[in-house]
């Protein structure tokens, strides 16, 4: 039996006439990730369908993972779009189901091309009869294991077990973001979820280090690399200290709030510089002293382009359940001097706007940025 991979999008038909559009990025998108392999992408309309050999289907399988854009996809048999054929077929997956100890099975049947002499209830009672005939019990709640297929003019697919993607929208669908990207648990968070909605990152770390080659022998080049399996990106790296010597000694409780305006001024030139329309951050609401509602108004005062900040509403625990599941919660965890992690006494929580203005203004803020810029370097993965 020839096996291929059946891809389906999910929100991608709301797209009305930009349909076509979302699914041609998706299809260059799984295009790169299966670059290696011998295949060829088939678009049915409603979805994709994968060719290959299919001792390279595991390793599609696993790369599709890591594609945006996707609802879900499964590892299917063809059959022609017959009775018996597809009776035939079906009865292979259901002796392997029963193998594995499986006594009852939902049948779903989906009939899209409407000129065949059999229709979708049809198919469900044939099979539903070869599930009897086998000593098991067809089912519509409370089963063990499904059964779909799904039935085209040309073929018949037929598989048991649907992979769920990960959604959203595919890759530099919406336009380039620049995120801000420190070596916690949270902002490579909020960079897969900007990713997610189409974003291409990217990314800026504001470190400690005197030289940005000390960052390539840290956490952060391992981080960006898990990101970049899903999309890749153009990384920038800065060292703090231009803003640490000015403000250190000068800003007191409000050190916090300032280190966030000019991280957000770096990123905003930055996004002029490569054509970007937003900045992401990790903040959630509340979680430290620079995230309060208060604080995060005064810290953007004057940025002219969207803050975007996908957390703001998760606790930690729900943060930390997408890290582990993208894969960059271990290195996020490993001990880092990161810069963002500004521990003045008794930090304000509610930074008044005018007295934080007087401070840059004092501080000679415009001055600061552009010699920081001066610093601004890449940042690879490695």
């Amino acid at each position: 039996m020839e096996k291929v991979m059946l891809v389906h999008f999910g929100e991608l038909w709301l797209r009305g006439k930009n349909r076509p559009h979302y699914i041609a990025l998706l299809k260059k998108d799984i295009s790169s990730k299966l670059d290696g392999i011998s295949f060829t992408l088939i678009d049915m309309r409603d979805r994709l369908v994968i060719r290959a050999d299919e001792k390279d289907m595991y390793t599609i399988s696993a790369r599709l993972s890591h594609v945006f854009g996707i609802s879900n996809y499964a590892l299917a048999s063809v059959a022609k779009p017959t009775m018996q054929s597809i009776s035939k077929v079906a009865s292979h997956y259901m002796k392997e189901l029963k193998e594995h100890g499986a006594r009852s099975i939902k049948i779903n049947s989906h009939r899209s091309y409407k000129e065949l002499n059999f229709d979708s209830n049809d198919i469900v009672k044939k099979l539903s009869h070869q599930v009897l005939s086998m000593g098991m019990q067809p089912m519509t709640k409370g089963f063990d294991a499904s059964i779909f297929v799904n039935v085209t003019r040309d073929c018949s697919y037929i598989y048991s077990k649907v992979e769920r993607g990960i959604g959203g929208l595919p890759a530099t669908s919406s336009g380039k973001a620049v995120i801000l990207l420190s070596g916690g648990i949270d902002s490579p968070v909020a960079a897969w979820l900007a990713m997610k909605r189409g974003m291409q990152p990217i990314y800026l770390h504001i470190h400690g280090f005197r030289s940005n080659s000390d960052v390539a022998s840290t956490k952060i080049p391992r981080i960006i690399k898990t990101l970049d399996s899903y999309v890749p990106s153009l990384s920038y790296c800065m060292p703090a200290y231009r803003f640490q010597i000015a403000a250190t000694a000068a800003s007191g409780r409000y050190e916090a709030v300032l280190f966030k305006a000019f991280a957000l001024r770096i990123a905003e030139h930055i996004a002029k510089k490569e054509g970007a329309f937003a900045i992401y951050t990790g903040e959630s609401m509340g979680q430290v002293a620079s995230q309060t509602p208060m604080n995060i108004m005064t810290s953007q005062l004057g940025i002219k382009i969207p803050v975007m900040r996908p957390l703001i509403g998760m606790d930690k625990e729900e943060i930390i359940a997408i890290a582990r599941r993208i894969g960059t919660f271990n290195a996020s965890i490993e001990p880092y001097k990161d810069v963002c992690s500004i521990n003045a006494k008794n930090p304000s929580t509610a930074a008044d706007p005018n007295t934080v203005k007087s401070i840059m203004k004092r501080l000679k803020f415009s001055s600061i940025i552009r010699e920081s810029m001066k610093l601004l370097g890449r940042c690879e993965a490695t």
